[in-house]
């Protein structure tokens, strides 16, 4: 309502009841009073509340809910059909089920409970985080995430399992309403807590948990990794609740040991299950034919594999309808030029501090020969051609780590055998080249499919043990250079020693520029001369070692 506007012209539907002489419930004002019905909308913690009822007010400002004022909220539910977790394949799950029982995990019996009645859940996640042994900040935080709002006291995210006819045609299944699993994944978490509930009666916790017995509350860290977080743990125990007669012995047992006992003997035994289960597939499998279609497929892949330049010609008949839409998109459309110059500058600083940093690497490995301006250079050039010719212009090409190693031992071959870099870098790109052509035209990259995982993380520790070694002889070399000179061994004390580092650094470098500019006169006697050019700087080096720590801790906190 806005002040001097007739009431009976608003636009919104009020009803009004006129009411004399009554007195107004929150402030006891026995002036004449209205009790209306209105929606009111009100920002409250961050968010936008709308709450709609009847209302007491005694002029157009000042209004007061009354006790049936209702708010109206909107939630979002969504129904994902997730797999059965695979015991036999991965090895995470019989893992978690061990840890989690081994560890001092929260179980709670029906004779620890049985005094107590639970009306929701939200009672029974109070009495399991309070068992956790939690922080309040993360208790509040788990409160948050586990529940939808303070208003409505409904899980977020529950695994439960359903069960229906074979024949899927109908639509019709029903749910399981005897267990359910709560997970949430805690951003201030710091490791991952389980606690198994067991209710001595059936309890009703809403809609499709209405005889809940047993009741499961996994917290996993926000950061965890994909077979770790709270959707792949809580499967790994809804797999195990799923099994009817497991559920009926675990309610059974009578002390907690048993139910752990129980518990990791049906992990084993779905295990041997599974296993016995897959090889009867794949024997019946073979039997109706499987090795035939095994044959086709290998000589079919052969075929190809033999083929000359059939994966370059597969690969212009798929990228020559859109070679034009990738330069046109980035021109035509709504908002497309804020859209590619922001990311110009971003791949203008992604790319440019590598090459940067490889490029200073291989000029000291180089000695100058291929510095940071050459690095640039190649990389644009490559990417131009990369981008014209190869037909991906939005892949993005960068210098690495093993170009870098790979320079570094044509440098370390050229000096040992006296040869010239720049040839021998010029035919060892030839060569390289020369393999590439021969590749893309029997088309060799389909032996990549037989590649796995291991094989990128085997490449990659040899990187890392690489640059690893070669930090370490970095400030090996450093502190034999500055810290171990023989200008820093002469017996006297610290600050004798830092007293002559200051003289000797003075003096060393005019000694430098003395013969840069062609002095003829000698600062120093010709015998000193020759230790005259070791300079003791044992900052240097410690400086050196604290920079080398300070990287190792900002990457281990950045992963």
């Amino acid at each position: 309502m806005g002040k001097g506007k007739d009431n009976s012209k608003e636009k919104a539907p009020m009803l009004y009841e006129k009411e004399n002489s009554m007195k107004n419930p929150s402030n006891g004002n026995s002036k004449s009073t209205i009790k209306v019905s209105k929606s009111i909308w009100a920002f409250k913690k961050n968010e936008w509340r709308l709450r709609f009822g009847k209302y007491w007010f005694s002029n157009l400002y000042n209004f007061d809910f009354a006790s049936n004022g209702e708010e109206a909220s909107l939630l979002h539910d969504r129904h994902e059909k997730i797999a059965l977790q695979d015991f036999d394949d991965e090895v995470r799950p019989a893992v978690d089920v061990e840890q989690f029982l081994d560890q001092d995990c929260v179980l709670l019996l029906d004779e620890d409970v049985a005094a107590q009645t639970y009306s929701s859940p939200s009672d029974l996640v109070d009495l399991l985080l309070g068992r956790m042994r939690l922080s309040a900040t993360v208790v509040e935080e788990a409160k948050t995430i586990l529940f939808t709002n303070d208003s409505v006291p409904t899980l977020s995210r529950t695994i439960q399992a359903t069960y229906s006819s074979k024949d899927m045609s109908n639509g019709k299944f029903e749910y399981d309403e005897s267990w359910i699993c709560a997970v949430g994944d805690i951003p201030t978490l710091m490791q991952r807590h389980i606690a198994i509930i067991r209710l001595k009666h059936p309890t009703n916790m809403g809609d499709t948990c209405h005889d809940v017995q047993l009741f499961v509350l996994i917290l996993c860290p926000g950061k965890e990794k994909g077979t770790k977080n709270g959707l792949e743990t809580g499967r790994t125990f809804a797999t195990l609740l799923a099994d009817v007669n497991l559920r009926r012995r675990l309610l059974e047992v009578a002390t907690e040991e048993e139910f752990k006992r129980l518990l990791l003997n049906r992990t084993r035994e779905l295990i041997d299950e599974q296993r016995q289960s897959r090889t009867a597939v794949r024997i019946k499998l073979d039997n109706v034919g499987k090795s035939t279609t095994k044959n086709d497929e290998t000589n079919d892949n052969f075929w190809k594999f033999c083929q000359f330049g059939q994966g370059i010609r597969e690969d212009l008949c798929r990228r020559l309808p859109h070679y034009i839409s990738d330069y046109v998109d980035g021109v035509v459309g709504r908002k497309t030029p804020q859209k590619v110059l922001s990311t110009t500058f971003f791949l203008y600083f992604a790319c440019l501090l590598p090459a940067i940093a490889f490029g200073v690497l291989n000029d000291h490995n180089t000695h100058g020969k291929i510095g940071v301006k050459k690095v640039i250079m190649g990389q644009t050039i490559g990417g131009l051609f990369f981008a014209i010719f190869g037909g991906q212009p939005l892949l993005i090409l960068l210098t690495t780590a093993p170009l870098a190693l790979y320079i570094k031992v044509i440098s370390s071959i050229c000096d040992d055998f006296e040869l010239d870099f720049y040839a021998m870098y010029g035919c060892v790109g030839l060569w390289c080249a020369f393999f590439l052509f021969i590749f893309s035209l029997f088309n060799v990259s389909r032996l990549m499919r037989w590649c796995t995982r291991s094989t990128e993380e085997i490449f990659g520790l040899f990187i890392s043990v690489a640059f690893c070694v070669d930090a370490c002889r970095d400030t090996a070399k450093n502190f034999q250079k500055n810290f171990n000179s023989p200008q820093c061994h002469d017996g006297n004390s610290i600050i004798t020693n830092v007293t002559k580092n200051l003289s000797s650094s003075l003096t060393f470098y005019l000694w430098n520029e003395t013969r840069i500019n062609g002095s003829a006169e000698a600062l120093v006697d010709p015998d000193e001369e020759a230790n005259l050019g070791v300079e003791c700087n044992q900052a240097s080096s410690v400086l050196f070692l604290s920079f080398d720590a300070g990287n190792r801790l900002v990457g281990r906190f950045h992963l």
